[in-house]
């Protein structure tokens, strides 16, 4: 069960809410509709598959707990998290005694709610599958209960682990001791998209020399479909393949189920792979010497109005001298930008559609938001600068970059960390000036 068939309603009349929980939930793969009204989120519900509802308790009109109330009558199965500034033991009640399934107070933070909404997520799965399998044999379902459990629970060990050798094994013997494949090979990809093997097991001497040519073989579209005895499911990170698994049983024939196990595994990894691919880490740059010169406040982003984006960067690199964790997205290639202020242990990504090693395409939005996520949540009081709005913007749109923006000042205020945008202002017009101008605050420095 993919994420992207998990299917959530955000009920908010404010419009920014639904707006950045819809984005970052949709960075996560799930599948996310919105409405800003409880006769809205009725409709809707009536009209479509929904699993979980994000409701807040107090809008215009209908109040939550009808809205509530109206959505468990349409479908009992689905599960509410009630969201609301008003919280109180009369209101939590009402809403677990009309069948909420969860009670969050806002403001929430960004990890709040994806926990929330992943063990919703987990509990849809998992009642899912057990659905699927009911009809089948009380030992067949034991059986395949407990891989999905191992898998899912899986998942959220490797969130833990901070090695990819640690990753790898973990996963090639989860896979060979729980579901009982004979041989199993996790590959990953270097940054032009070539395999290696991160683990594997059940291969002799003379096997082994041949694992990458079965990679190289799907790649070329060599692959047996036929077979009944091996199966290989890509990883994917957007459109490109960053990793694979190749299984293989001797003695009894794959099952439809083995091989759609192997694609949840492969769903559920795609995320560790990606903290792997590119090199975001805890910066250790030589302290300056002198008082730190620009102390900017946690909690902000700011644009800066420049042609060369030096100051921009000079205020950067002032603060990862200061034992502030930096992380830089730019349109500039990151080398010179690392000779030029002398930073070369502070983690660079390149807005480019040429694929290199820390390299990321710009119209990958939703995962730069992930990428900065992951970095927050590993660094604290840490600063971002995304240099290359303009760029941005000629590959998607204006709109959809701002949502981009939005969505990142969001995020700071979440995690109270800093960003810095710098901009050529003769780029935009007025009217996008004064859009982008309500979302950032104007640095203004002295000379």
């Amino acid at each position: 069960m993919d994420k992207d068939e998990f299917n959530i309603l955000i009920v908010d009349d404010e419009e920014t809410i639904r707006e950045t929980l819809k984005m970052i939930l949709e960075t996560e793969g799930y599948t996310v509709l919105d409405a800003d009204s409880g006769e809205e989120a009725i409709k809707i519900s009536q009209n479509n598959k929904i699993d979980l509802v994000l409701l807040d308790l107090k809008m215009k009109g209908m109040s939550g707990e009808e809205t509530l109330k109206n959505i468990k009558d349409i479908n009992s199965e689905t599960m509410v998290i009630i969201l609301t500034g008003h919280a109180s033991l009369h209101s939590s009640m009402e809403a677990i005694k009309y069948g909420a399934y969860d009670y969050l107070k806002k403001p929430v933070s960004l990890n709040d709610i994806r926990n929330v909404v992943f063990k919703a997520y987990d509990r849809w799965k998992l009642s899912s599958l057990i659905k699927h399998y009911n009809s089948e044999l009380k030992e067949r379902y034991v059986k395949r209960n407990k891989e999905i459990i191992s898998v899912i629970t899986l998942s959220e060990r490797l969130r833990e682990i901070d090695s990819l050798d640690k990753g790898a094994k973990l996963v090639v013997d989860t896979i060979h001791d729980v579901v009982g494949f004979d041989k199993v090979v996790f590959y990953g990809t270097d940054s032009q998209g070539n395999p290696r093997v991160l683990n594997k097991i059940g291969f002799d001497k003379r096997e082994a020399k041949e694992i990458l040519g079965i990679y190289n073989n799907f790649k070329n579209n060599n692959i047996d479909k036929s077979s009944k005895k091996s199966y290989f499911s890509p990883i994917f990170f957007e459109k490109d393949i960053i990793g694979a698994f190749y299984v293989e049983k001797l003695e009894t024939d794959l099952e439809r189920e083995d091989q759609n196990l192997i694609k949840l595994l492969s769903t559920e990894v795609a995320s560790f792979l990606l903290r792997f691919k590119y090199n975001i880490a805890t910066n250790g740059e030589v302290e300056a010497p002198f008082p730190i010169k620009y102390d900017i406040p946690p909690g902000k982003s700011f644009i800066v109005y420049e042609n060369k984006y030096e100051k921009s960067f000079e205020i950067f690199k002032d603060l990862v001298t200061h034992n502030v964790s930096g992380l830089a997205i730019t349109r500039t290639p990151p080398d010179s930008l690392k000779k030029k202020y002398d930073l070369e242990k502070t983690p660079f990504l390149w807005l480019s559609k040429i694929e290199g090693q820390n390299t990321i395409s710009p119209i990958y939005l939703n995962s730069i938001i992930t990428l900065i996520t992951d970095f927050f949540n590993k660094c604290k009081d840490s600063i971002v600068i995304v240099e290359g709005i303009e760029y941005l913007i000629t590959q998607n749109n204006f709109d959809t970059v701002l949502k981009f923006i939005q969505a990142l000042r969001d995020l700071v205020i979440i995690e109270n960390s800093k960003l810095i945008i710098p901009l050529n202002k003769d780029a935009f017009s007025q009217k996008e000036i004064a859009q982008i101008e309500k979302e950032l605050e104007l640095l203004k420095l002295k000379n």
